[in-house]
Parts: C-alpha cells; structure tokens; sequence
C-alpha cells in the first residue's frame, strides 16, 4: 500500500458529509445520521465543509438543479451518493468510502472539473444557454458535561453566532445576470430603508440545501442590511411519481428531530446529539421506559439551563393575537425557547399538534435578523410536504 493510499485510507475514516433531504424522505435522513454518529463521521456545516454528499430520496427537477449546484462546490476528493430507503444507508455510505479511495476516480473528477466553476446558476436557468448580446444588458461540547450525558452544569454554549448560514447560493435569484458578478447578487436601493441608504436591499435565497432545515424549503428573503423585509417560501419536492417514505411529520419522533436541529443551531452540540439518539430509538423501539427517562432528563436539562434560556429569550416571538389570525395552534405561543420546551414535552406525552402553514411564514419572519430567522424556522411545526412544488 502506497503513501497515497495509506492516507486515503485514514482520511476516509474521518469523513464530512452533506445530507440533503428530499421531502417525505425524513426517515431514510434518519437512518443516514444514525449511521454518520456510529461511524464517528461528522455532519458537514457546508459544501466547502464535506467530502461527501449523501441525498435521501429522489429529488424532483428542481430540487435536483439545486444539487447539482451544492455537489459543483465539494472540493475533491468527493463522493455523491444516494440512499431513497432507509435500509439502503448503510450501503450508500460504504459507496462512498469505495469512491474516496478509488484514486483513479478522484483524478479523473479533478481533470474535469473547471478550474472557476461558475456560481449562481440558478435551477431553471439552462447552463448551455448562450451569453446575452453585450449591446443588450437586460437580455435573458461547549457546556462542559459528561461524556455519559449525566446532567452537569454547563457553563458556556460555546458558539451562539447563528449568522454563519454556510452556502446559501442554491435558490432562484430573480435578478439579472450582469448584476450578480461570480454568483453574488449586488444590493440595490429600496424605498423605506431604515438607515436611509442606498445599495441596502439584497434578495437572498434561503436553502433548499442548509443544514437543520426543512426539507425542500426554499424562501425567496429580501434583505435590508441583516433584517429581513419580506419572505417568498415554496417548497421543491421529490421525481414526479416518487412515493414518499413513511412520514414522521408531527410525531414525537418528528419533535425529537427538530429539537436536536434546534438546539444544533443554537450552539449545544451534546444536547442535540442526545435529541437525535433518542428519536432513533423511538422510532426503533417505541418509548420503552429506558426511552422515557432518557427523554424527562433531556427535558430537565434544556429547561433548566438558564444560559439556553438567556441566548433564545425573545427570538421569533408569536403572540396570540398573531396565532389567531394565522389560524396557528396556540401552542406556538413564546419564543425560540418556548417552542423548544414544549417540542420536548410533546415528544414526552405523545401529544399531536397541527403544523404550521407555509403561507404564515411571512408574517412569522418578517423584522428578525438571518440567525433569529433560522432558529424561528427550527423551532415551528412546519410541514411543508403539502406545499411542495417538483
């Protein structure tokens, strides 16, 4: 075995992957980071972050563009695999070790790669299309616990920076092509700015492809400086004729999923891990009574922590008068904090909830900054298969 070899072969035991989920495909995403903690891989924060890209379920055609998009932004060597039912992770994963170290693929990906790939191609753009007339510019554990979770005292969430939304360049940008120079969308003047300047409106696309996020959502956000002013949201969905997965939406598995990416978010790794074992288990094994105590201790810990408590207070916060005229359930009621108690607690008494419907989002979103926006959207019962669009 040569050198070359030898490192390949330890990198590979060390791998970063990007899980991009297809909607209605949750369980099999389940699966693929069951396996990605038994394997002591880590989940990539970004496209520049992974050396694999691992996709649950078969995307539709935009969705796919989308992708096609991240997967041009993995730096080599990389693998792409795809696992549409839960029992094939296992087998994608082994797939893209074999790719890793295959040395002869990795040279011939790198030779056919261009050396500037070009960003912000957008997923109903065609690629091939001629360039537009030069004459004619409007053509077309940071808490300091145990390592066996006892409950501790932790005192410090290490990183509660939520603005780091990794690569976000993998939407629709409804703008020009001489305005967005290698991908980057100018600003541009905006009526009722609040500074008063100029060059302060940006239009940003929000997924569909980002860590802890919906599957499949994609928001259309305008931007005044950091503050978002208006929100599109739609949803790019599975391959016309794709049967979904067994669905986890609104099940105690499904709280216990979106609390461990909540509390990803906000920066307390060993709590979101312990989150995402106990809905593994569940879903393997029911709530047995090991599940059950591991889950009240869980619950215990996250609402007692008063520094969780203090770097969510106010985030994304829905009163009443807001629920009743969105038709939301009341139990959005609070902020980021609160609905991350009470998705704990739903999981614990196996108690349903409505979701919340794409067309709130707007009113929901509008005034936060990019990081209160993230948290806001981990933190709500959205479902947004219903709305999904191929």
């Amino acid at each position: 075995m040569d050198l070359n070899r030898r490192l390949a072969t330890a990198a590979a035991g060390r791998v970063a992957a990007l899980v991009v989920t297809v909607p209605g495909w949750e369980v099999t995403r389940y699966a693929v980071e069951r396996l990605l903690r038994e394997r002591g891989w880590r989940a990539a924060l970004s496209p520049a972050d992974a050396d694999v890209l691992v996709v649950c379920g078969p995307p539709g055609r935009r969705l796919s563009r989308a992708v096609d998009l991240v997967w041009d932004q993995l730096p080599g060597p990389r693998a792409r695999v795809t696992a549409v039912v839960a029992s094939a992770a296992g087998a994608a994963l082994d797939q893209a070790v074999t790719e890793l170290l295959d040395g002869d693929r990795q040279r011939g990906d790198a030779a056919g790669r261009p050396a500037d790939p070009v960003m912000g191609t957008l997923p109903d753009e065609d690629p091939d299309a001629e360039e537009p007339d030069a004459e004619d510019p409007h053509g077309e554990d940071p808490h300091g616990e145990d390592p066996d979770g006892s409950d501790t005292d932790h005192g410090d969430h290490g990183d509660t920076d939520h603005g780091d939304h990794g690569d976000m360049d993998h939407g629709d940008m409804d703008m020009e092509s001489d305005m967005a120079p290698g991908g980057i969308p100018l600003a541009e003047g905006g009526t009722g700015d609040r500074d008063g300047l100029d060059l302060d409106v940006l239009h940003v696309p929000l997924g569909p492809v980002l860590p802890c996020w919906p599957a499949g959502l994609l928001l259309h956000c305008t931007l005044s400086g950091d503050v978002v002013t208006d929100v599109r949201p739609e949803v790019l969905g599975p391959a016309d004729g794709a049967a979904p997965g067994r669905s986890a939406s609104g099940t105690p598995v499904d709280r216990l999923d979106r609390a461990a990416q909540l509390l990803t978010l906000a920066g307390w790794a060993a709590a979101a891990t312990e989150a995402a074992r106990l809905r593994d288990d569940l879903l393997a094994d029911g709530a047995g009574p090991d599940v059950a105590a591991r889950l009240d201790r869980l619950a215990r810990r996250v609402g007692r922590s008063r520094l969780l408590r203090w770097s969510l207070r106010g985030t994304g916060a829905v009163d009443a008068g807001t629920c009743t005229a969105l038709g939301i359930d009341p139990r959005a009621v609070g902020d980021v904090h609160d609905r991350l108690v009470g998705l704990l607690a739903g999981a614990r008494d196996a108690t349903d909830a409505p979701s919340v419907p794409l067309a709130a989002l707007p009113s929901l979103l509008r005034g936060l900054e990019l990081g209160a926006l993230r948290l806001t959207v981990a933190s709500l019962d959205l479902d947004p298969s219903p709305a999904v669009v191929p």
